[in-house]
């Protein structure tokens, strides 16, 4: 006999049906025109993704766990970004299309491998909130980046790519590492909603470069060896 839903949802699980929630909202948000709006929702899920990874450690997982998160990660950093992606890029016409479903594609395909190979002790290819986080934190930081239109369709390529990589990158826990990271995200969502629109661009800026150098550090760590054994 099937048992109750409601008995198989642990607290975990509710943090991760917020997420869901958020990515839902900000989807809204783009279709309404309030892409900012809708892309410092993203930041909002990437703050209920880390959490509720923390709360299950704490208060244990239930058979929905893992599931469920990946359910609610390809609306919040699939879905959300992906729209938020096409909207920017829309004067491209067709391309904006390609370029968007592409990142979209690559992230479920990501998530659907991580379900599957049981992979416990680091990721195998970048994680899809990592690519939803990039994605939204370019976006804020606005003219801050050079040319703009021109870099974001390849940046999309690349973190594409990279979701579906075997490239092999660490689960981050080190505290001296995410605090920093996490009162920089808390300062950013903070200032949004204070109205501090340019210093949410640079405060954006600064988080995005931050995180690329993690995402491009295993990356380039491996093309090094491949050189040097080639050499």
């Amino acid at each position: 006999m099937t048992e109750n839903i409601l008995k198989l949802i642990k607290p975990a699980d509710i943090i991760t049906l917020l997420n869901a929630l958020l990515g839902f909202a900000s989807v809204i948000m783009t279709a309404r025109g309030m892409v900012e709006e809708a892309l410092v929702l993203i930041l909002l899920a990437v703050i209920a993704d880390g959490a509720d990874g923390a709360f299950a450690r704490y208060s244990g997982t239930g058979v929905l766990g893992a599931n469920l998160d990946s359910l609610a990660d390809v609306i919040s950093f699939g879905v959300a970004p992906a729209a938020a992606a096409f909207i920017f890029l829309s004067s491209l016409g067709s391309p904006a299309w390609a370029f968007s479903g592409f990142f979209l594609i690559c992230g479920v395909l990501r998530l659907a491998r991580f379900n599957v190979s049981g992979k416990k002790d680091g990721f195998e290819g970048i994680p899809i909130t990592s690519g939803g986080f990039i994605v939204a934190l370019f976006l804020l930081a606005g003219d801050h980046v050079p040319y703009a239109g021109y870099v974001f369709p390849l940046l999309l390529v690349i973190l594409s790519l990279l979701m579906v990589s075997t490239i092999g990158y660490p689960k981050l826990r080190t505290p001296l590492l995410l605090a920093p990271m996490g009162i920089l995200l808390l300062a950013d969502i903070a200032f949004f909603y204070l109205g501090y629109a340019d210093t949410v661009k640079l405060v954006s800026s600064l988080l995005f470069a931050l995180t690329f150098v993690y995402i491009l550090s295993p990356a380039g760590r491996r093309l090094y060896d491949r050189s040097k054994r080639a050499g």
